[in-house]
């Protein structure tokens, strides 16, 4: 079962998506979307997480397994469940957006590709290959400390 703090930021990935994109997203993306809008917020400005629950460092990239286990029947299809914007913060909600926007262009193959190459899946699989199964933790710190060295040399 998921958090309600995890259940608020599912909402606006996918309602943002939707709006975007015009088309809903797959729990593969689902995930990948999650992943970059936690590691990328405590990334700025030294935030707290905006939700409890941990990514695994699975095969296809980082996964949340009660996330996984809600939206697991849809497999490779969209997810198509409706959805209300939650009562959160408004600089959360434009956040949360705005990384959609950025990395929702990208399906997500691509998603779980990219996230091969960064610190904190590599990190925590401790040189497992790619193909072979996971369940390792990716600390909250790792995704903090490599992304805000990412957006240090984005910027700087």
């Amino acid at each position: 079962m998921i958090s309600e703090n995890l259940k608020k930021i599912v909402s606006i990935i996918i309602l943002h998506h939707r709006d975007v994109f015009q088309e809903s997203l797959t729990p593969m993306k689902l995930q990948k979307l999650c992943y970059y809008v936690q590691a990328i917020y405590m990334a700025t400005h030294d935030r707290e997480p905006l939700f409890e629950e941990d990514f695994e460092a699975w095969t296809y990239g980082p996964v949340i397994r009660a996330l996984y286990d809600e939206y697991k029947d849809y497999g490779w299809r969209s997810i198509q469940e409706e959805f209300e914007l939650p009562e959160i913060e408004p600089e959360k909600i434009e956040f949360i957006e705005q990384i959609v926007e950025a990395y929702g262009r990208y399906d997500g193959a691509a998603l779980a590709t990219m996230t091969h190459r960064e610190d904190p899946w590599l990190d925590a699989r401790k040189g497992l290959p790619e193909t072979e199964g996971s369940n390792a933790l990716i600390s909250k710190e790792s995704m903090k400390s490599f992304f805000e060295r990412k957006l240090a040399a984005y910027v700087g």
